[in-house]
Order: C-alpha cells, then structure tokens, then sequence
C-alpha cells in the first residue's frame, strides 16, 4: 500500500497533509460528538462510523478530481460556474430547498441535502481562473473589469447573501486576493472596493428604514433579500461590545439562535482556557457536553481542550504548511490558467481555516465557517477534498511537463556533443600515433 502512496505523482507533502487532516478529522469528530450523538438519539460509535464514511468518499473525490486533466477543467470552467449558479438558483424553488439553522443553504438531490455553497465557491475560482486567462489583457478597462468579473462573482455573491452573509463575504474577498496577486489593474479593485463599501451600507440603511423590527416585511419578496443583515449585525454587536440590545427586528427563533452561538463561543473561550499548554488528553473533554457544535464550528477549541497549545499550533502548521507548498507550486506555474486556480484553492481553503480559527479564540465574530477537512463530513467535507485533488492534479500536470522539459534538453545536450566531437576516440589515437612517430 505504502508503496502504492508512494507511486502518486504530485506533491507528497500535500498528500501527507490530506492523511494527517483526515485521522485528525476522524478522532476529534468521534471524541467530541457527545452532544451530536445523545441530540440524534444514536452512539458514538455510528458517529465514527459516519465520519469515516465521509473521509472516504472525501479520499475518493480526491482521487478522481487528480485523475482528472487539467485541459478538462480548462475547458468547462464556464460551465461548472454556469452549473454553481443553477445550483443557487434552486435555493429559491419550493420543494427543494432546505432551511438548516433558520437559513435556506442546502437542495435535496436523491434523498440527500447538499450545501450549494461549497460548490459555488469553487465555481468562483474556476471562473476567475478562466477569465483571467481569456480576457487578462482587457481588465485594465473597468467597463471589460465590470462585465467580466465584477458582474460574474457579483451575480455568485448576491444570491448567497440572503442566506449566508458570511459565505458571500468569504466568496469576496477569496477573488479579491485572488485579483490582487494576479497583479490585475490595483485602480480596478480600489474603485471595486469603495462601491462596494457604499452599496453594503446603504444596504443596511434600507434595512433599518423599511424591515428592521419588521418581521411581516421581511417575509416579502425584497424583504428576504435582508434577511441575515439583522443577524449580521448583532453577531458583530455581541462581539464587540457584548450586549444583548440590538435584538429588536429579530424574531423570537433568531434570538434564540444568536444567544446558543453565543454560549458555544463563551463555551469555545471555557474549552481553550481549560486545555493549556499540553490539554486533558484524547477523550477527557467536559465541554463537549455543552458545547453542541464541538464537531463542526467549534472542533478547533475542543481540540484545544483536549491536547493544548501543542495541538492547536500542529494544526495551525500544518494549514501553513498547505499554504507554503502551494505558493511554492504557484511559483512554478507558466500558464495563467494553472497559477489562478493553485492561488484561489489554496486561499479558499487556508483562509477558511484560519477564520474558523479566529472566531474560536473569540478574535473574530461568530461566522459558522467548519475547519476545512477535520470538521465533521458532509458536502463540506467532499468539495474541499475534490479542491485538493484539482491542486494535485495541476501538480501532477507541471511534473509531467518538467519531465518532458529535462528529456528534451539532455536530448538537446546529447545531440550538440555529437556534433561538436563526431569520433572522439579515433581524435584521440591518431594523437597518440602522432607522438610516437615524432619520438
């Protein structure tokens, strides 16, 4: 098998990391699934079971995105955003949506929720990474920047924030960087950035002039376009000031939510302060009893609790670990197709991980983002999976070429000895025959 594991082209490092994030995954999720279990009625053990089905679908999605070409993804970027889009789209059609925690952020397919979210954020990348690559040289316009990019990310961004906030402002700023590091017209993403900032705060201006304290309203049509704003806002309240003031507009089910993420984040603060230096050890958690989302939004502080500091800089390592490898294979990256889709997955998946972690040591508001690949499984769990498999696969295209690139100068090399030395040895014994009849 290890010889198998061995055989895989592509970074091995970022193999190791996808095996040290799924053991991760599976015994943080067994270990602090307490409350998940006794909440389904079930052990333990069919959580175990469940999220080591889950890791194996992820390392099978993983496998089939690397097997895939890197011409294939080249050639349907367009389409598979097309297709995040339609996927959005659905969030709004009746029959088969599905609210999860007072927002609509999944579709039922075949018996099965699945997060559209996930998908649209990768959908994202695979745009940019194509647009980038097509109309590169027309975005110093900011009539061609708006119409290609802005327009396209925009229309992604606009139909998640109704449901997600978080997830839209994820979305944002993943292409910002991903803009900014492809070194694309700066006046461009200023002027973007500043209309931006003006449309979200006259956003919340209609927002507390016609539907906050509201609710018959924000039933409407437009209404529903506001409907995370009031949450958004008192999230950040909570946060920054800890009070409990600003929840007139918010319904009575929105209350009771924003006050349990707010005992899970106090809980999450308990968890930390109670792990130290070296934690309580595999299985010897107590806040996992209180803390109902230890296995997704709050794993990083229930790992804390249980094996330290030391474990919580292990894992934030090996996150930068991830990254560094990848910025070093951006490096080696001819093709602005290959460069923008390594920049945009990495980024996506270190800058989600890192959020997460900031809001469990209580240095960011609450955002519900899962730590990428340890959080418990679902859709999460196999398109983050798939997202490593695409950065496989482009290394796995940039060694191929590399091996081709050193066959063809040491061809090269081999073909000019040849002509430069036609018959080196008989050089050498007409010489040697030379000296002797001299002598």
């Amino acid at each position: 098998m290890m010889k198998a594991f061995w055989k895989l082209k592509g970074d091995k490092v970022i193999w190791i990391l996808v095996v040290l994030f799924a053991m991760i995954s599976i015994v943080a999720v067994f270990s602090s699934s307490s409350f998940l279990a006794s909440s389904r009625g079930v052990s333990k053990v069919a959580i175990f079971m469940e999220q080591t089905k889950s890791v194996l679908m992820g390392f099978i999605a993983l496998i089939l995105c690397y097997l895939v070409p890197l011409r294939f993804y080249r050639a349907t970027s367009f389409w598979l955003y097309g297709l995040s889009v339609l996927m959005l789209i659905m969030l709004y059609i009746p029959g088969i949506r599905v609210e999860i925690n007072g927002a609509v952020r999944g579709i039922r397919i075949a018996g099965h929720t699945v997060q559209v979210f996930e998908f649209a954020k990768i959908g994202a990348i695979l745009y940019l990474a194509k647009a980038l690559e097509r109309w590169g040289d027309d975005l110093d316009d900011f009539k061609q920047f708006a119409l290609k990019i802005i327009l396209p990310i925009g229309a992604i961004c606009l139909l998640i924030l109704p449901n997600s906030f978080s997830s839209a402002l994820l979305i944002g700023m993943i292409s910002f960087l991903i803009l900014f590091f492809m070194n694309v017209n700066f006046k461009n993403l200023a002027i973007t950035v500043g209309a931006l900032v003006v449309v979200v705060m006259l956003m919340f201006g209609i927002y507390h002039a016609f539907f906050a304290g509201r609710p018959e309203r924000q039933k409407s049509a437009v209404g529903k376009v506001f409907n995370r704003f009031g949450t958004v806002e008192n999230r950040l309240t909570a946060h920054f000031d800890n009070e409990e003031e600003s929840l007139e507009g918010l319904t009575k089910k929105e209350i009771d939510q924003l006050k349990d993420k707010d005992r899970q984040s106090e809980n999450a603060k308990v968890a930390i302060s109670e792990g130290g230096i070296f934690g309580k050890g595999p299985g010897k958690s107590t806040q996992r009893y209180s803390l109902s989302m230890a296995f997704s939004d709050f794993i990083y502080a229930f790992i804390v609790e249980e094996y330290g500091l030391v474990g919580g800089v292990v894992v934030i390592l090996l996150y930068l670990i991830f990254l560094f490898r990848c910025i070093r294979l951006c490096g080696r990256c001819k093709a602005t197709y290959s460069s923008v889709l390594i920049v945009g997955l990495s980024f996506l998946i270190a800058t989600q991980a890192f959020l997460h972690i900031l809001v469990n040591v209580r240095l960011f508001p609450i955002t519900g983002h899962t730590l990428p690949l340890i959080s418990h499984g679902g859709t999460a769990y196999l398109v983050l999976c798939g997202a490593f498999g695409m950065i496989l696969s482009v290394n796995r295209q940039l060694d191929k070429q590399d091996a081709q690139e050193r066959a063809a100068r040491e061809a090269a090399a081999s073909q000019l000895t040849e002509e430069y030395n036609p018959d080196t040895t008989t050089t050498t014994d007409h010489t040697e025959i030379t000296y002797t009849t001299n002598e």
